[in-house]
């Protein structure tokens, strides 16, 4: 069974527990509103939260049933978040990781805000490392930190600051260390020298905590560290052996957390809200399905897990202006970050004609920037100083193509993509592996030629090998590993467990494109590279 589902039904059977042994309420009927004591409209209850939440969905949506309101949860980054309230999605409440953005960017502000539970985010080091830096005589600060990373002495996990609430965090706790200000922050303020040094030590990026947890849990030799809430850390902490896990740092300059607030954004709900806000702030939840979870409670009846450290940490605030948070995170994409080389291996064989065809043209249009008309689509298009390569194949492979995205020749270089996705033509036969095969062999030179970059290779399919390698040759080849991480988009009736086990073996992670839209697919992807 793995982590997830453990937690998920763990969690679980802890809620009913929880329940059996409190006052034996009985589970209101979902077809009777007018059980629900705060007199429930008997419409599902609508969450838009972020995706970190999965694992608590089914004790929430428990606590939900025996207060007498239906919970519907759906899950979202934090940009992507405002952005589908604001283009008209309905939702009756939002549960980001850090309520400071949606408070200022939706246009609809939230009528209600209750805090439900919270999570400090930190940095987590192995002991031997910790104790080598001299960390555990005295906790660093941010400069300390950018300092080791810089020098190859620390080398961590984060997630995609523009994807992820942890590295977006991290992000803006390391740009307030660097103009030495806890709140108020200007673009001006914030000195990129301590930002991208900081990065530098930056080895695997994620677009969620989970999947990032994931990563480092199956390969943590290659890493010292992870930023990432010290709940999921602590959780990782569960899996590794006795000489990895890691160790809660929380620099002395401070640090955002994550404080889970409810957000009640329809009026009509307001019963609902207050009746589910009461259920999940019930000590019963907060101690039987929070504290597993290591998770600090936001009732103050209950007592953190005796694993999260009580000592008093710096707490920062999150930048108090849209266009603050817009520079900060535009900067970190064309200028600080590491740059990316991102190599996109694509089926054009005869079954990928007609929409399948023209929905990838859409995809990588997209990331030309072609939709660049929200904050997430602008920084998620292709940036500068990454390299775009395009991998296709049918019966043969075809000769690699390179857009390179130079910070001088941005708009050059988009013109160019687009052009490429509007000659794409389809026909042929399916030689999947002989084309990853080719791609693996370019990110190794690529790598070789520049150590500094981070390297990924996105797989985008609908059908089945029928020529050249098979998967078994492919991973013969690559014995020792691969020298990047494949992405593999499910399409159309391409091989799912084959897919899984390409992603499982290369370290990767698979994306669901048969129902969703493949642009967003293409877009999500985008916090990995």
């Amino acid at each position: 069974m793995t982590t997830g589902r453990w937690l998920r039904w763990g969690l679980f059977g802890l809620l009913l527990l929880g329940m059996l042994a409190g006052c034996g309420k009985r589970e209101a009927p979902s077809a009777t509103p007018s059980a629900s004591p705060a007199a429930s409209t008997g419409a599902p209850f609508t969450v838009l939260a972020g995706s970190e939440l999965k694992e608590l969905e089914a004790p929430i949506m428990a606590a939900g049933r025996a207060a007498g309101v239906t919970v519907q949860m759906a899950y979202a980054g934090t940009l992507e978040m405002v952005e589908r309230i604001n283009a008209g999605e309905r939702f009756d409440a939002v549960l980001p990781p850090n309520g400071a953005y949606p408070a200022l960017a939706l246009e609809q502000k939230p009528l209600a805000r209750d805090k439900l539970f919270y999570s400090r985010i930190a940095l987590g080091v192995k002991a031997a490392k910790l104790k080598a830096l001299g960390w555990d005589r005295q906790t660093p600060t941010w400069a300390n930190i950018a300092r080791a990373a810089s020098q190859g002495q620390l080398r961590y996990a984060m997630t995609n600051a523009s994807a992820s609430n942890t590295g977006m965090s991290a992000l803006f706790a390391v740009a307030s260390a660097s103009a030495g200000k806890t709140e108020d922050l200007t673009p001006d303020d914030v000195k990129p020298e301590l930002i991208q040094a900081f990065l530098k030590g930056q080895q695997l990026t994620a677009g969620s905590s989970g999947w990032l947890m994931e990563a480092f849990v199956k390969a943590p030799q290659a890493l010292d560290g992870m930023v990432n809430y010290e709940a999921v850390i602590l959780r990782a902490n569960a899996q590794l052996p006795e000489a990895e896990r890691l160790q809660l740092v929380y620099p002395r300059d401070g640090m955002i957390s994550a404080d889970y607030p409810l957000m009640l954004l329809q009026a009509s709900r307001r019963a609902d809200y207050d009746t589910l806000v009461a259920a999940l702030k019930a000590p019963a939840f907060q101690r039987d399905v929070l504290g597993p979870a290591f998770l600090r409670p936001a009732n103050p009846e209950v007592t953190a897990h005796p694993a999260l450290p009580n000592n008093a940490v710096a707490e920062l605030s999150f930048p108090n202006r849209l266009d603050v948070i817009d520079a900060v995170l535009s900067r970190y994409q064309a200028q600080w970050r590491r740059p990316s080389t991102s190599i996109f291996v694509l089926d054009v064989s005869g079954s990928m004609q007609g929409p399948r065809l023209e929905n990838m043209r859409e995809a990588l249009k997209v990331l030309s920037g072609a939709e660049a008309n929200t904050v997430s689509a602008r920084l998620q298009a292709f940036q500068g100083r990454e390299r775009v390569v395009l991998i296709l194949f049918s019966t043969d492979v075809a000769e690699p193509v390179w857009v390179r995205f130079d910070p001088d020749h941005l708009e050059a270089a988009r013109t160019e993509l687009r052009q490429r996705a509007d000659a794409l033509n389809a026909g042929g036969a399916t030689s999947i592996f002989s084309a990853l095969d080719r791609a693996e062999i370019l990110a190794r030179d690529e790598m070789q030629r520049d150590p500094d970059r981070l390297v990924s290779v996105v797989l985008l399919t609908d059908g089945e090998n029928n020529r050249g390698l098979r998967l078994e040759e492919f991973q013969t080849r690559y014995a020792n590993g691969v020298p990047a991480r494949v992405f593999p988009i499910l399409f159309g009736e391409a091989n799912v467990p084959q897919m899984h086990t390409l992603a499982t073996w290369s370290g990767g992670r698979v994306f669901d494109g048969r129902t969703a839209r493949l642009a967003q697919v293409f877009r999500e992807i985008r916090g990995y590279q």
